[in-house]
């Protein structure tokens, strides 16, 4: 391998690197976001080199990769920690099974906007006495009074959806999304809003999609199930005591692989300084 060979190669791993860093700074400001799902990497390399063939263990040579790359990320989508609130508009979901339940948003209060989900049950009331989140979406309601399947419109004060400073859990919309890295991804709305890949924003979810939930929170679908909590909010799971160890493994492979640039280019400077003058 050439000397431009190996500089593009350290080029290479210096942007892996560089977007690695950038996942773990998303992570560590995710820590003290509600309902926040760490993002975590998966890395490859580039072309092996083979001197000779293998024919034998003690025979041939082989190089591994000498660049890094990220394959893929994926969405950690772990149970966070539930912690108490004051504010009687904060819910939070605690599964008993794999598969987690989400929030149904939408982009306008009768349900005939896009569909949203998130696990960032921080909601407050609008000026119309609806629940919203802090980007103004709808949080959703079965409005049958928990019929799975009805139509779906937005939690308020004047629907009769909160009485006496509480909301009626069982009229909560919960849509339960078996696998989750195959069909959510990050929305417009920023890392804590997901919509659906496989269809349109603008779908509702099915009768089979959606939990049954019952007064006291507890709710059931036929992939999961769990419970809603009231004057609650569901914790990060990004955690600082892993990402800074990691944070700082990377500056050092970012620092090293600069240097090893820094050195190419310094030889290459000295080649063209023997050739004629």
């Amino acid at each position: 391998m050439g000397l431009g060979d190996l500089s593009f190669s350290a080029v290479a791993s210096l942007k892996s690197i560089d977007n690695w860093i950038g996942i773990l700074n998303s992570n560590m400001a995710g820590a003290g976001k509600v309902g926040y799902k760490a993002t975590q990497v998966k890395f490859n390399g580039g072309t092996i080199t083979t001197g000779r063939p293998i024919v034998a263990p003690r025979l041939g040579v082989q190089i591994a990769e000498q660049s890094l790359g990220i394959a893929q990320t994926t969405v950690n989508y772990s149970q966070g920690a539930v912690t108490a609130s004051t504010d009687f508009t904060h819910l939070a979901l605690q599964r008993t099974t794999a598969s987690p339940a989400l929030f149904v948003l939408n982009s306008e209060s009768d349900g005939s906007g896009e569909y949203f989900y998130t696990f960032d049950g921080e909601f407050h009331l609008d000026t119309n006495n609806n629940l919203v989140d802090s980007n103004g979406l709808f949080v959703m309601s079965q409005n049958a009074g928990g019929a799975v399947g009805s139509d779906l419109d937005a939690i308020g004060l004047d629907a009769g959806d909160i009485v006496n400073d509480q909301i009626t859990l069982n009229r909560m919309a919960l849509r339960v999304f078996p696998n989750p890295q195959l069909d959510l991804r990050f929305s417009r709305f920023g890392s804590s809003i997901f919509e659906t890949v496989n269809t349109p924003t603008t779908t509702p979810p099915t009768a089979a999609q959606l939990a049954t939930v019952d007064a006291i929170g507890n709710y059931n679908n036929a992939n999961g199930a769990g419970r809603l909590i009231p004057n609650a909010l569901e914790a990060s799971n990004a955690s600082l005591t892993a990402i800074v160890p990691e944070l700082s493994l990377a500056q050092k492979m970012f620092s090293a692989i600069a240097k090893v640039i820094q050195v190419a280019f310094a030889n290459i400077d000295t080649a063209l300084q023997l050739g004629p003058r």
